[in-house]
């Protein structure tokens, strides 16, 4: 009996001893392919990082458009095979982004200077909703966050998407870390932008003076006259269109300072000096609709109703689809 009961014993050491090799071998072939996953996928991410890298240095707009196109449903198939990664929907943000941006009518600092914010299309949106979707599905996969670039990416998309407040995207641009460390001008200038529109303008204005690049160029010169009027320092963005005028005789800019500075005294009721710097704008270019648009406004706004109706009955001779024009008439 006791050697039956040894025998048992023995046997089941042995059991025991099987069933751990088992799962130990398990464990190692699991680990094992893992880290082949690991690794396959760690390198496929880097491919695409590099990708994208090249890519943003494509000055072919429509080149950049298609390859982009193309990485977005690469990038679509990487969600699905990776679900819970977050570095899989960050990358797709960018990605989207980036497309976003090829649908664009003009770069950040050219739609501010030249009051293009409202013509961005259902394009352009529709990428930048999948980059706030794909970015915040990241985040919320992410126990740490987005990186400051993704951040920045998020807020930016948010902006030409029309998706959050003001507050919110200060909000997030906030939480990209130390404005000062950010390295692209059009990121520094839509950082101040942003302060600005949040009523911040007492930081917006002297940070994007000093890391905006704003006295470098006339682009420069534009967008930070363009930041005092939606600040509302008049005063100050008045002569800051002045110095840009006594800077260039660039026919295309000087038109736009004439505008810019005929809705700024408009705004201050000063119809006469409106009327002045728009008529400046329409001796360079005597087939601007919105330089007479705004002619009719500063007739309307003295009592002079007939010029009024007068110079907008002529936009819409040129123009029948006009609408902005259509009102302007039904209420006079």
């Amino acid at each position: 009996m006791y050697d039956r009961y040894k025998t048992r014993k023995r046997n089941a050491g042995i059991y025991k001893a099987v069933i751990l090799l088992a799962v130990m071998s398990g464990l190692v072939l699991v680990g094992f392919k893992y880290q082949r996953y690991l690794t396959f996928w760690r390198y496929n991410q880097n491919k695409l990082y590099k990708k994208i890298e090249v890519v943003r240095q494509e000055r072919d707009i429509l080149r950049k458009r298609d390859i982009l196109a193309g990485l977005a449903d690469t990038m679509d198939q990487y969600k699905i095979e990776h679900q819970t990664d977050p570095d899989a929907f960050y990358l797709s943000g960018e990605v989207s982004y980036l497309l976003g941006e090829t649908y664009l009518p003009a770069g950040f600092s050219e739609l501010v200077i030249n009051d293009r914010l409202n013509d961005i299309d259902r394009n352009a949106k529709k990428e930048f909703l999948r980059a706030i979707k794909d970015i915040k599905k990241g985040s919320a996969l992410d126990n740490t966050g987005p990186d400051d670039e993704h951040l920045v990416i998020l807020a930016k998309s948010c902006f030409y998407a029309d998706y959050s407040s003001p507050a919110e995207m200060y909000r997030i641009i906030q939480k990209s870390g130390d404005p000062k460390k950010l390295d692209d001008i059009e990121n520094i200038r839509f950082y101040a932008y942003i302060s600005i529109i949040n009523k911040r303008e007492d930081y917006g204005l002297p940070y994007l003076s000093r890391y905006g690049m704003v006295s470098d160029n006339i682009k420069g010169l534009l967008f930070y006259a363009t930041a005092e009027r939606t600040a509302k320092k008049y005063t100050r963005a008045i002569v800051s269109y002045k110095n840009v005028l006594a800077r260039t005789m660039d026919d295309k800019i000087q038109k736009l300072v004439h505008v810019n500075l005929g809705k700024i005294y408009f705004s201050q009721s000063l119809y006469k000096e409106s009327l002045e710097q728009f008529n400046l704008a329409l001796r360079i270019d005597e087939r601007d609709a919105l330089s007479k648009i705004w002619i009719g406004k500063n007739y309307s706004a003295m009592g002079e109703k007939n010029k009024a109706k007068a110079i907008w009955s002529e936009v819409l001779i040129n123009d029948g689809t006009n609408s902005e024009v259509k009102e302007l008439l039904k209420a006079i």
